[in-house]
């Protein structure tokens, strides 16, 4: 009798040691759960202010024409071509992402943090190369919280391993290797239009006609962007974790770039009458070829909070 006494308080203390067990892991569960919801917030945060601000200085810009009374005529449609990119692309698809990261989409994740560094990338452009006006601080100020946004993004996630996020059978060759051709195809062109001019000490006839000091989007591309392309679609094709964010992000980057570029270059045929066309068409190609391959990594994205 004293046995089974003993053995049914053995299997009764087996129980309560599952059952707090079991409590522990749901507490723990729960914890990490409210850390990801707050870490989203912040992501929203950074989100509202950014738009508002691009939808007033780019509604500014459209509407009043002291903002680039400054620019040639080559150089103020395509600030003017941008303004309209921002408004129909870049802060719908801020806002949207936003919303959606905070109901735990992943994908949104990635399509948010990509165009925010398609944003910096905008940005340094309106606060160095376009000429001194009375947005100037508010550019700034869009610029200086998209940074410290992807930064924020970068800290709280780069522990991650990206490859967690994904099922099996992710296109990593066919991604890697669009980004690779798209990342060398362009180092190649902006040289053709750099490296003759840098050798001989003349100024690009570009540069002349848009009335600037230098190439603004030579500078950010060579030193920054097609890199960072070039080492994700290496990291992509490795399957490094790193790979599976990146990537990704930089599709949205050539994507929403391309927008952009479309963008300006119509106001650009309208302004000064340019035949424009074959550049629209090129860029409308790369477009979808970038909205077919981000489809193609982000349906393997799994569908849970992460």
């Amino acid at each position: 009798m004293t046995e089974s006494k003993k053995a049914d308080s053995v299997k009764a203390k087996n129980v309560n040691t599952k059952n707090i067990n079991t409590k522990n892991i749901n507490t723990k569960s729960i914890n990490s759960k409210n850390i990801e919801i707050n870490k989203d917030k912040v992501l929203v945060y950074f989100t509202i202010p950014i738009v508002v601000l691009i939808i007033l200085c780019s509604g500014i810009g459209i509407l009043n024409q002291d903002v680039y009374a400054k620019e040639t005529i080559d150089w103020m449609s395509q600030c003017l071509g941008q303004d309209i990119s921002n408004l129909v692309c870049v802060a719908p698809i801020l806002i949207i992402s936003a919303f959606l990261i905070t109901k735990g989409v992943r994908g949104a994740k990635i399509i948010w943090a990509g165009t925010m560094l398609t944003n910096i990338y905008s940005y340094v452009i309106y606060a160095f190369a376009v000429h001194f006006n009375f947005l100037f601080l508010l550019y700034c100020l869009i610029l200086g919280l998209s940074i410290y946004a992807v930064i924020y993004f970068f800290s709280q996630y780069m522990k991650e391993d990206f490859r967690e996020w994904y099922e099996k059978g992710v296109a990593t060759r066919a991604v890697g290797n669009f980004l690779l051709i798209v990342g060398i195809l362009f180092v190649l062109l902006w040289l053709s239009q750099s490296l003759p001019s840098a050798l001989a000490n003349t100024v690009p006839e570009s540069i002349q006609t848009d009335g600037l000091l230098t190439n603004p989007v030579h500078a950010l591309d060579f030193s920054f962007y097609l890199p960072l392309m070039l080492v994700a679609a290496v990291k992509l094709k490795k399957k490094k974790a790193l790979g599976f964010l990146l990537a990704p992000m930089m599709l949205v980057f050539a994507g929403i770039t391309s927008v952009n570029i479309i963008s300006l270059m119509v106001v650009s045929a309208i302004k000064t009458s340019a035949d424009n066309t074959p550049m629209i068409i090129a860029f409308s190609i790369l477009l979808i070829i970038c909205l077919v391959f981000l489809r193609l990594i982000l349906k393997k994205l799994i569908k849970e909070r992460i």
